[in-house]
């Protein structure tokens, strides 16, 4: 192996396993709106990822690091699901939120979804 891609791969080999949860493969449309007026602007958009402690999304506009929004996406076979999430990390257009104040009811939904969906094998953000 070149040293270059050594490097990569053990830098991503170190985020990967530093994570809480895996992440897996979820592309579904979804609504993020922010949560500080007086914008409430509905910002469409396309999930990359989903883990049982936050989402990836491709969006049409751009948020800070720290910006609290409402996510509104669907899970496969569970319809529409709407979460609080704070964007934790961003890389041009894509975002990566966590999760806060998730009901038992969603967060097993979430997790129960993960169970069901390939692994995502992608890089950071």
């Amino acid at each position: 192996m070149v040293m270059a891609e050594r490097s990569v791969a053990l830098k991503l080999q170190d985020h990967t396993s530093s994570r809480r949860f895996a992440r897996h493969v979820l592309s579904v449309s979804v609504d993020v709106v922010r949560m500080v007026p007086p914008t409430s602007e509905v910002v469409p958009g396309l999930t990359m990822e989903i883990s049982e402690a936050g989402f990836s999304a491709m969006l049409s506009q751009t948020f800070e690091v720290g910006d609290v929004v409402e996510a509104s996406f669907r899970l496969p076979n569970l319809g529409r699901i709407k979460v609080d999430a704070v964007v934790r990390g961003k890389n041009l257009f894509r975002y990566g939120f966590e999760f806060v104040s998730l009901s038992a009811e969603t967060r097993q939904q979430i997790s129960n979804t993960c169970e069901s969906l390939p692994e995502y094998k992608g890089d950071r953000y």
